[in-house]
């Protein structure tokens, strides 16, 4: 008989956050958007490590950065009522930006801006990053990053958001119970973004 072993998954401790953030790294080293945020493949480990950075300090501030206890896999989640990227997370992931771009800057922040008005009005769980490393994926581990939060939606009747860069992953997101908002094409043939919304279930 076989054995089905289940990885709990847990807070992402201060310190932790770095393997965190290199893990989310690694998930996104070949992933449409973060290639297109960070053009240059020479610089985009640097940049893409130092985004990752930034998206686990700030949703492990805001109390919703999770990994898997074997630490093959992280999402990072912001609760309702808390702008992930407040003034210091924006300044800070604009100056990343400017420094990856340079006088392309102007069509990131376009592109960045078709995508912002998806997000709910009412409250809701915004998932802004999840990964898993590439020895991890086909483990249910994505699921269960998911499920983590999504519980704590149902139980609360709350919605949960989320933007997809990658078409691979929308099945996950479906099973999950999110539904895609729209097909959005970021400038200069950039990836198409899809924003996912989850009704509480």
């Amino acid at each position: 008989m076989s054995t089905v072993v289940i990885m709990p998954t847990r807070h992402v401790l201060p310190a932790r956050r770095e393997h965190a953030a290199s893990v989310l790294a690694v998930a996104f080293a070949d992933d449409p958007f973060t290639s297109w945020l960070f053009p240059d493949p020479d610089s985009r480990p640097e940049h893409l490590a130092t985004f990752m950075g930034l998206v686990v300090e700030r949703a492990t501030c805001v109390g919703h950065g999770y990994e898997i206890e074997t630490g093959a896999g992280a999402a990072m989640w912001c609760p309702p009522g808390v702008d992930f990227f407040d003034d210091a997370m924006i300044e800070k992931f604009g100056a990343l930006l400017a420094a990856a771009n340079g006088d392309r800057l102007g069509v990131i922040l376009e592109g960045l801006g078709q995508i912002g008005g998806f997000h709910p009005e009412a409250p809701h769980f915004y998932l802004n990053t999840i990964g898993v490393a590439p020895e991890g994926r086909g483990q249910g581990l994505g699921r269960l990053l998911l499920d983590r939060v999504l519980a704590v939606c149902d139980a609360e009747g709350i919605e949960a958001y989320l933007e997809s860069s990658n078409p691979r992953n929308i099945s996950l997101y479906e099973r999950a119970g999110f539904t895609v908002l729209e097909e959005v094409a970021m400038p200069e043939n950039g990836p198409v973004i899809r924003p996912m919304l989850r009704p509480p279930q």
